[in-house]
């Protein structure tokens, strides 16, 4: 165990620039911590190298501890990493581990319901989204019947690219994270006044905090043990209350069931993709 390399912690999901400060201080408390707690010598912890993407960094054996979004928990990462549990969030739509996304739209609209965007223009922010698109198809497909529902969907990258674009009159509706509408309307006012939310998806677990599949049962437990201590510890309290986290929940990725049941329920609906 002492000498074993790790990398250090990433929690780059909600990463903006205005909070990074306080990404930092937490990424720090809770890398000091697991260090200790695991028993490793904090000199075997190297940096992770400048090229490496998120998928590799989530699925690497050096992970000590990530943050990924449930979606690709649930695809891509499936099997290859343990769950350490959920963040819980101070924002509208969240509850425990729990979240949601928001239905955003012009300030502008006259729209008020999903059902009144027929036939517009959707955005999303990426295909293995959790929140901007599998959540964004499950609703949609209450009530496309089967056939495409929107006259076009684009791609925009990220959550605030996809409220740029809403804002812009480049699209007429995007599906946004809770969190993340939640710290653009305090962070982010000339861009969200420009914005409102018309309702949100049904509730599903947080993005979770991932760790290598390389660590043992014990290890793991370990892992959840200490972060959940560190997300209630009073001398990070500042820089937690930036971020929005109010407490934490260990879970295992059986717990991110819900997720496959809205992808399985929009195919069964004839709706299998976002159009």
């Amino acid at each position: 165990m002492i000498g074993r390399l790790c990398h250090p912690v990433n929690l780059p999901m909600y990463d903006w620039p205005e909070f990074r400060s306080a990404t930092r201080e937490l990424e720090t408390a809770l890398q000091s911590a697991l260090l200790e707690a695991l028993g490793l010598d904090p000199t075997n912890s190297a940096e992770w190298p400048a090229d490496m993407g998120l998928h590799h960094r989530w699925e690497h054996p050096g992970l000590l501890l990530g943050q990924t979004c449930g979606y690709p928990l649930t695809h891509a990462l499936s099997g290859k990493v343990h769950v350490v549990g959920a963040p819980h969030y101070r924002a509208d739509g969240c509850s425990g581990p729990h979240y949601c996304s928001h239905l955003i739209v012009s300030k502008e609209s006259a729209h008020e319901t999903l059902s009144d965007l027929r036939g517009l223009r959707a955005v999303f922010n990426a295909s293995d989204s959790q929140s901007g698109m599998n959540a964004f198809r499950h609703e949609v497909a209450q009530l496309a019947d089967g056939a495409p529902f929107f006259s076009g969907v684009a791609q925009s990258g990220s959550h605030l690219q996809s409220m740029v674009s809403v804002a812009d009159g480049q699209a007429d509706i995007a599906s946004i994270d809770a969190v993340c509408w939640s710290l653009a309307l305090r962070e982010l006012p000339d861009l969200t006044g420009k914005l409102r939310s018309i309702g949100h998806t049904i509730k599903a677990p947080g993005l979770p905090y991932i760790t290598s599949a390389a660590w043992s049962p014990t290890d793991t437990d370990i892992i959840c043990r200490t972060v959940q201590s560190v997300l209630s510890d009073a001398a990070i309290s500042v820089s937690r209350e930036r971020l929005l986290i109010d407490g934490f929940s260990v879970l295992s990725e059986s717990d991110y069931e819900p997720l496959l049941k809205m992808e399985r329920s929009a195919a069964e609906k004839g709706y299998p993709e976002l159009l």
